[in-house]
């Protein structure tokens, strides 16, 4: 991640009701949810959400799901799209240490 003061964008593609369980925050952070299967057929549904330019690490329950949306956004432009590994359940386990 890039040390510049801009925001990194999450993008997480689980289903509304796990999102608001819980979901990755920060100051330094701005998080969308968007439901993976509203991106099944196109990502077109982010277009004015996200900048083609800007940071974005995608993040799903267990990293499938979020690997299948970073390459569909690389492959419409897409400049700097990351995948979470391990998703939340990898994301969680770093505080159950």
């Amino acid at each position: 991640m890039e040390n510049n003061q801009e925001k990194t964008v999450i993008l997480d593609v689980r289903n509304t009701d796990d999102f608001d369980k819980g979901k990755i925050e920060g100051s330094q952070v701005d998080v969308i949810n968007e439901p993976y299967f509203n991106l099944l057929d196109d990502v077109e549904t982010l277009d004015g959400k996200l900048a083609k330019n800007q940071e974005v690490i995608v993040v799903c329950a267990k990293g499938n799901s979020s690997q299948m949306v970073a390459e569909m956004l690389d492959e419409e432009g897409y400049e700097h799209v990351y995948s979470l590994d391990g998703g939340m359940h990898a994301w969680s386990e770093q505080f159950e240490k």
